[in-house]
């Protein structure tokens, strides 16, 4: 078992068996995937369209709760939205910040020890280490956000570049 299937156990409705949570995910999740999730066998990142569909069903649970329990980030209830103004990012731009992004809320790394900790929606992500690749396009950004005059968000942007010391941290340009 984990974490997240005790937490699915435990709350689903008084009277409810599993063939009952399989009836009301009927079209959203197909009975293997239910199952599988109760059982404990799920992928150790579950989807988070699959989060959310338990979500729906599951009286009193919220997606962050599930996350929290899944050992995921436990982020907001609602997608974020960025403003408007992202419409002008140029596709490096865009992947860029798609690549921060997944990195800062990926999974979190205890190793292939199982959790056993109670849900938290608090838990804070160790976040993987960027591959070259894209520790270069959010530097490119970093460098972009300074020329700009964006230097706040550039600062924190940059700080967070500091996971993997084998690689530099983005510079601040000498003239910031």
């Amino acid at each position: 078992m984990s974490t997240l299937s005790d937490y699915l156990n435990e709350h689903l409705p008084d009277g409810w068996q599993k063939p009952q949570l399989v009836e009301a995910l009927s079209g959203t999740l197909d009975r293997a995937t239910v199952y599988r999730y109760l059982a404990g066998s799920h992928p150790r990142s579950p989807a988070e369209s699959v989060l959310e569909a338990f979500a729906k069903v599951l009286p009193g649970v919220t997606v962050v709760e599930l996350r929290a329990a899944a050992n995921l980030s436990a982020g907001a209830e609602e997608p974020w939205v960025p403003p408007v103004e992202a419409n002008r990012l140029s596709h490096a731009q865009r992947r860029a910040l798609e690549s921060f992004i997944k990195a800062t809320v990926g999974p979190i790394d205890d190793g292939d020890e199982p959790n056993h900790r109670q849900p938290s929606v608090d838990l804070q992500p160790a976040a993987p280490a960027l591959t070259e690749q894209e520790r270069a396009e959010v530097e490119s950004y970093v460098q972009r956000l300074y020329a700009s005059g964006r230097k706040d968000l550039a600062d924190r942007v940059a700080s967070s570049l500091v996971n993997n010391p084998s690689i530099e941290p983005a510079t601040r340009p000498a003239d910031a």
